[in-house]
């Protein structure tokens, strides 16, 4: 889906993948998690290359993809 354009940032995953599972496999609620969703920057590393490994992707693309969200966010914060 990535390289297909479905998704170009880290949230676009969740129009896919339910965040309640990866919530739940990362051992989050789901509030907490939502609360992350929306501020990327706030996951850790490992967190998203756990995401990233679920998901398919590697480090690269799943680092590429919270800076396209960090950005979104950045941009609508201004």
């Amino acid at each position: 889906m990535l390289s297909e354009g479905k998704i170009f940032s880290f949230n676009d995953i969740f129009k896919f993948i339910p965040k309640t599972v990866v919530a739940r496999d990362l051992g989050k609620k789901v509030d907490r998690f939502t609360a992350l969703m929306n501020r990327v920057e706030a996951f850790t590393l490992a967190e998203l290359f756990i995401i990233a490994n679920y998901c398919g992707l590697n480090e690269a693309q799943i680092l590429k993809l919270a800076e396209n969200e960090y950005i979104i966010h950045k941009n609508r914060n201004f």
